[in-house]
């Protein structure tokens, strides 16, 4: 049972506001909900899956079933090839053991609750629980990864709740990690176990996991088996409860091998107590929620935009945002693809610090991915450009991919320059551009014009073979959605060369290949096409709209690919040749192709309730979720990216004559509120009552920023 689906239900039929902040799931009778999953609780850094036993979630048959491994897992901390044996799979990340409340009543250690309740507060980025035990032993707990510190805290509270006096025991047992490339032990001192390793690992590191409790009393140290386990043993009259704080601490020395990119802000004051780090906890993800912020009365899209916005923070890194901070995502690898999703939902939610750790990534291994294409490694700038690798471990110094047809992929380099030129984008620092941001895009552009780009003797040019969605299969010449990333990234470079007064010789070269491209893409019966000669149905078709911006509403043979695939996706529009519904990364695909298309048949809200369908028992985005049918990968990152820029899109959308204010919005919506940022860098503030406005803003970032036309319906609108 969900107790969020039932209210959300009802207050989408009452047409009421309700509090999407806040998602709980919760069992009578003890068992496990068939789609429940664990909370994930992340900080960038550190990712753990905690559930309603106040402990990380066991890797058991239906999480295996799902596509998730719990655990902990620390980013950048990972083998240098395979796990230990012959595998396809490298760079795996290494374990960091797993911890679990430790309850025993009268003698009787107890795991599993006859009944439990699970809380996730999404703008607090915590977990509650409370479960009924044997005896009549209540115990309550919380549960959050501190955003600033490599700390897991966790607060028990245990409740005798019988008519009888009950011996209770209760800590934490932390199970070491186990890898033969791990070498390890306990230290056990008064209240503090603390496990001290070798890695062996891409780098040989140092770490140390120290558990510890906060209270005044010294609790009971040992070492069980593999486990360090710290506790305390009380007796509690009836009605009578004790509350016990615990950190886990996490300390090693990557930094001076791998230094971060984007580092995360430390603070200097030591730990002192859980309310203490609990309150700097709390201050930083709310002022994180206050950022930006939406208002409308379907909560089904309220939940999207919230749930979307906590998943992307967590696990934006210091080194980019992968699709995922656990092994069965892709190890924590990074892709230019899946990146940009999430950077662009970042952006257009208004959340420049979490999204700016991608383009800055890009800037800070440009040199890697120009020495991959370039003859000569000393002089890699200004020649034939950047490929960047198809998985990126944290340092995007090598291949991390296993071998396959997705390799020869290279619209990632087209992913690369769009997360980048939306920074700018968005921000307007042209500083920004100047120094690190311009390079990146150039040598995207350049990496395409000298190497992918074939020209013609009769003036005509096209994309050479490649592997575009991989749906479609390997070595497609003149794929459609790789060639408008082709067009959208030579446009854009040669804007940024233009806007920096720089290298006017190619900004001429690549607006005229630009323009030769776009008469080079295949169609068929007046639309466009995956690629020559294509007779399967592909959401590449979509590309001149999105994910790139190639054409405005004046082509078309893209309006009209755009309507067919609107009409037709429901029988192909999946992420695998699996399933019967539209997964959410398809689902907001269309939703913005709707929007940019103008298409009033399909129009986007009905794609994003449609992403709302597969979320899961706390609303979070999976990969594909159709219980029965197919269930892969829960707490996707690539989909929550994706659902939040359509989101925002809805609101404040760069379109033809400027910022289109509630272009997306559905008629029915005539009470809603927004404070978003709109590309040219400005901040946007908008309240619609009666469908009139009643309240509106727009505030540049810059004092130099030129203002944009903002337009409502159609009508300008002043401040």
């Amino acid at each position: 049972m969900r107790r969020v689906v039932l209210w959300t239900v009802a207050a989408v039929a009452m047409g009421v506001w309700a509090d999407a902040t806040v998602r709980t799931v919760m069992s009578k009778d003890g068992t496990e909900p068939t789609d429940y999953v664990p909370a994930m609780l992340s900080n960038g850094r550190l990712n753990v899956f905690m559930d309603y036993r106040l402990g990380i979630a066991p890797d058991g048959k239906s999480l295996e079933k799902k596509k998730l491994s719990p655990g902990i897992f620390w980013e950048g901390r990972r083998l240098v090839d395979n796990n230990g044996v012959a595998s396809r799979f490298g760079y795996q990340l290494l374990p960091q053991g797993s911890f679990r409340t430790r309850l025993v009543v009268d003698g009787k250690e107890q795991s599993t609750p006859t009944a439990w309740t699970q809380s996730l507060d999404l703008r607090r980025a915590l977990t509650t629980t409370e479960g009924t035990y044997a005896g009549g032993v209540k115990l309550m707990g919380e549960a959050f990864v501190a955003k600033r510190r490599n700390v897991v805290a966790v607060r028990q509270t245990v409740a005798n709740t019988s008519g009888e006096p009950r011996k209770v025991t209760v800590g934490l047992a932390y199970a070491a990690p186990k890898h033969d490339r791990i070498q390890g032990a306990w230290d056990v001192k008064p209240g503090v176990a603390t496990w001290r390793m070798t890695c062996f690992g891409r780098f040989v590191t140092k770490e140390t996991i120290a558990v510890r409790c906060l209270d005044a009393a010294v609790p009971e140290t040992k070492v069980v088996g593999d486990s360090g386990v710290v506790q305390h043993t009380v007796t509690l009259a009836a009605g009578e409860s004790r509350t016990s704080e615990w950190f886990v601490q996490f300390d090693d020395d990557l930094a001076a091998k791998l230094p971060k990119v984007t580092p995360c802000p430390m603070p200097r004051t030591p730990l002192t107590t859980y309310a203490a780090l609990r309150d700097e906890h709390v201050a930083d993800w709310t002022a994180f929620g206050a950022e930006s912020e939406i208002k409308v009365p379907d909560v089904r899209i309220q939940e999207l935009f919230e749930m979307a916005r906590y998943h992307l923070r967590c696990v934006s890194t210091e080194w980019s945002i992968p699709v995922g901070l656990m092994q069965s995502h892709w190890q924590g690898k990074i892709f230019a693809f899946d990146e940009m999703y999430g950077a662009q939902g970042l952006l257009a939610a208004g959340h420049f610090a979490a999204a700016k750790v991608a383009p800055d990534f890009r800037a800070a291994t440009l040199k890697n991915a120009c020495i991959r294409c370039n003859k000569n490694p000393t002089k890699p700038f200004y020649n034939v450009g950047a490929r960047w690798v198809w998985e990126a471990a944290e340092g995007n110094d090598v291949e991390c991919s296993p071998l396959g047809y997705w390799m020869d992929h290279i619209f990632q380099q087209a992913a690369v320059a769009q997360t980048v030129w939306t920074y700018y984008r968005y921000t307007g620092d042209r500083d920004y551009l100047a120094e690190k941001g311009y390079d990146v895009i150039r040598e995207c552009a350049l990496f395409f014009r000298r190497l992918q780009v074939q020209d013609l003797p009769d003036g005509t040019s096209f994309v050479v073979k490649c592997t575009d969605l991989e749906r479609m299969g390997p070595g497609h010449e003149r794929a459609f959605m790789t060639t408008c990333g082709v067009i959208t990234t030579l446009r854009a470079a040669a804007d940024a060369a233009e806007i920096l007064g720089k290298d006017a010789d190619l900004v001429k070269d690549f607006r005229a290949c630009a323009d030769r491209l776009v008469a080079s893409l295949p169609e068929r019966d007046g639309r466009y096409i995956g690629y020559p000669g294509c007779t399967d149905e592909t959401m590449g078709t979509l590309a001149g709209f999105y994910p790139f911006r190639t054409f405005d509403r004046s082509n078309a043979k893209q309006i009209a690919a755009v309507a067919h695939f609107l009409k037709n996706g429901q029988a192909f529009g999946n992420m695998y040749s699996t399933g019967k519904r539209i997964c959410p990364w398809y689902a907001a695909t269309m939703a913005m192709a709707s929007l940019r298309a103008g298409n009033a048949e399909f129009p986007p809200v009905r794609w994003l309730q449609e992403a709302a369908r597969s979320g899961g028992c706390w609303g979070e985005y999976w990969e594909i979720n159709e219980p029965g049918v197919s269930e892969y990968r829960p707490w996707f990152m690539t989909a929550a990216g994706n659902v939040l820029y359509a989101i925002c899109q809805l609101f404040v959308a760069d379109q033809e004559g400027g910022i289109q204010l509630a272009a997306g919005v559905p008629s029915d919506w005539t009470d809603y509120s927004f404070r978003l940022p709109a590309p040219g860098g400005y901040s946007v503030s908008m309240e619609v009552k009666g469908g009139k406005v009643v309240a509106f803003s727009a505030t540049p970032r810059r004092a130099d920023l030129p203002r944009p036309a903002f337009n409502f319906h159609g009508q300008p609108l002043t401040p």
